[in-house]
């Protein structure tokens, strides 16, 4: 923004470029951009509109992966208590945002000062993101529109005596793992709807052009996202396109491997298990039943559906194993500091997930600020100094420059500890009673799956 000082300026990209580097190389593993054409360029009144799934990696992702726009976002107003963390999080260009649950009826009318700054930014050409669903859910669905943010385009283009085009960019969010560290997201973008042929409709009859743009909007998000609507069901469908759905992606020409492609593969999966259920209700129901016992037998013997679907050969395991014997000493290494990074958000994030109803989307979100912004710098640095003292400032610099690739590495072999140990498991109980009664188990309900996928396709 072309009023900001020179070393604000200098400051904030910094410090974005730094929350870009550990977000897109360190806590996940693959960024996409799904669509990222379609964002309109610098200089364009820009309000995005988005699904809100995880409650604070969504905003971060917007405001990292909006090419050289800065992006202002809403956060809890109850945050900007502290004069401090009020000032850095305005330098990052976030508002305060009032709710009547949280905040109480009497804060409500600070909104106006919040929206009124953001009018301002947007008709100076730039970007607000926001999110309709004002907070966010708890599973891969989409909740109710509240028209705050059409309340705030439309009065920003009334501000500018309906003169400037304000343009609404739809935005879906989707995530392979919603917590787990080293995993993938898929920032979906939809086509930008300018808000100015409703300009003559809203003088008029305001309610009426929110609802038809609100209509447009929420059309474009539920297309791109994976919306599950069946929430009585929504475990099971759950389970089942993480497992099941991994051959179904496979059969219909998609790659697994790559989450917009399976994104893809699990929103034609859900809407064949709702066609299913129009005419095999019953059976689709048994389905869903014997997929969460499947799901609990699996994690009662410490198993997950993968090991059953690799049933990886001795060989292979024999070569995992040999792999982390020679690899442990610089696991050990990559540890220094690394386990303090690893660890230190461990408290933190119990209890968000103690608490229960939306307060679990928190986990993710605050295993990145913890570690990217307290327990990674300060670890780090303490090394650095450690090492420079007493040993040399080569060996002190590598270290650093290292670290980040350490704490990957570190990560992707515990997790790869644990899946050998699965594979091992399953390997010596495939043979039991117990586990040839699972391994049966999964086959028929595959085979009653299949059967229901052939029957949607042939009535298609």
């Amino acid at each position: 923004m072309s009023k900001r000082n020179f070393w604000k300026d200098g400051l904030y990209w910094a410090f974005r470029s730094y929350l870009q580097f550990f977000h897109d190389k360190v806590y996940y593993r693959r960024i996409y951009r799904v669509g990222a054409d379609n964002i309109p360029p610098v200089g364009t009144p820009l309000l995005v509109a988005s699904n809100h799934q995880n409650s604070i990696n969504d905003p971060l992702a917007l405001e990292l992966h909006m090419g050289p726009r800065v992006v202002s976002i809403f956060a809890r107003a109850d945050v900007f208590s502290r004069p401090l963390i009020a000032a850095f999080l305005r330098s990052l260009y976030i508002l305060p945002s009032y709710r009547l649950k949280q905040d109480g009826e009497d804060s409500l009318s600070k909104n106006f000062d919040a929206f009124a700054e953001a009018n301002a930014r947007l008709l100076n050409g730039n970007t607000v993101a926001i999110f309709p669903e004002a907070t966010n859910q708890t599973c891969r669905w989409l909740g109710d529109f509240s028209l705050g943010y059409l309340r705030m385009a439309f009065g920003a283009a009334e501000a500018s005596g309906f003169e400037k085009d304000i343009q609404i960019l739809p935005v879906a969010n989707h995530y392979d793992d919603y917590f787990c560290m080293q995993s993938d997201m898929a920032l979906i973008f939809g086509t930008p709807i300018s808000i100015k042929p409703y300009y003559e409709l809203y003088k008029t009859k305001p309610r009426t052009a929110q609802r038809q743009v609100n209509a447009l909007v929420r059309k474009q998000i539920e297309d791109m996202m994976l919306n599950i609507t069946d929430l009585e069901h929504y475990d099971a469908i759950d389970y089942l396109r993480t497992t099941y759905g991994v051959d179904f992606a496979a059969n219909m020409g998609f790659n697994p491997l790559r989450l917009p492609e399976k994104l893809e593969a699990d929103k034609m999966f859900v809407k064949a298990l709702e066609k299913a259920g129009e005419t095999q209700m019953d059976v689709l129901q048994r389905a869903y039943s014997e997929a969460l016992e499947l799901r609990q037998q699996t994690r009662d013997m410490k198993i997950r559906d993968w090991v059953i679907r690799r049933d990886a050969q001795w060989t292979r395991i024999g070569i995992e194993v040999f792999s982390l014997l020679v690899l442990l000493p610089l696991y050990v290494l990559s540890l220094i500091p690394n386990i303090i990074v690893l660890t230190a958000p461990c408290g933190l994030v119990k209890r968000f997930r103690d608490m229960g109803g939306t307060f679990v989307m928190f986990q993710g979100g605050i295993q990145f600020i913890v570690s990217s912004l307290v327990s990674a710098p300060i670890s780090y640095a303490a090394v650095f100094v450690a090492e420079l003292l007493l040993v040399n400032w080569w060996v002190a610099l590598i270290h650093l420059l290292s670290q980040a690739w350490l704490l990957v590495f570190a990560w992707h072999y515990s997790k790869q500890v644990v899946k050998t140990r699965s594979e091992i498991r399953w390997k010596k109980l495939k043979h039991t009673p117990q586990g040839q009664a699972l391994a049966d188990k999964r086959s028929k309900l595959w085979q009653t799956l299949d059967m229901l996928m052939r029957s949607v396709q042939a009535k298609n």
